[in-house]
């Protein structure tokens, strides 16, 4: 287990990335994993790769990732096409970062099921009617949401993976993440 190293993760809309931006504040490292893997999908290696499996979400040699999403979103068989590429890089970029730093670091990682064994866990969470709410504040369509709720695990799954905090009430999370992060 990486002790340096503390995830954030949870269901979609669960205030994954206001929570890294609380943890950045209080003074810790922080690595999120989505800019990660969008500057390993836009690389010459990932361009080749997009061309021969997701030509349709290409413009320019850029990757346009709503049109990505679009399509693994609802194709399990290209979501796992795409998760089985992209994860080991990302995973050993991340990895790297952890090896080059003694400071505790907190990495947001949408998909954590390749990495949870290794370390800590925070999980937000909060209820679906509310992390849908949030997702069509931010301008998402509920047909997307939809499509990427259904492709992510139960609610069973994300409370046994770690520490839970409930993130219904935005102004009771930073509260929350210092009690959390004092315990660990």
């Amino acid at each position: 287990m990486y002790k340096n190293g503390i995830i954030l993760t949870g269901p979609i809309g669960s205030g994954k990335s206001e929570a890294l931006s609380i943890v950045s504040r209080l003074g810790y490292k922080t690595v999120d994993l989505d800019i990660i893997s969008n500057n390993i999908l836009n690389s010459k290696d990932s361009i080749d790769f997009l061309k021969t499996n997701f030509l349709d979400c290409l413009e320019n040699d850029k990757v346009v990732r709503t049109k990505l999403a679009n399509i693994v979103f609802q194709d399990k068989e290209k979501l796992q096409l795409l998760e089985t590429y992209l994860h080991p890089k990302v995973q050993s970029q991340m990895l790297d970062i952890l090896s080059n730093s003694d400071q505790l670091t907190f990495i947001e990682v949408s998909a954590p099921k390749n990495v949870i064994d290794m370390f800590k866990t925070i999980v937000l969470w909060s209820p679906e009617k509310v992390r849908i709410e949030r997702l069509i504040d931010r301008g998402m369509d509920l047909e997307d949401i939809t499509n990427r709720i259904n492709n992510q695990p139960d609610d069973k799954w994300w409370h046994s993976i770690g520490t839970v905090i409930n993130n219904d009430v935005k102004e009771d999370l930073e509260g929350e993440l210092k009690k959390v992060i004092e315990s660990m």
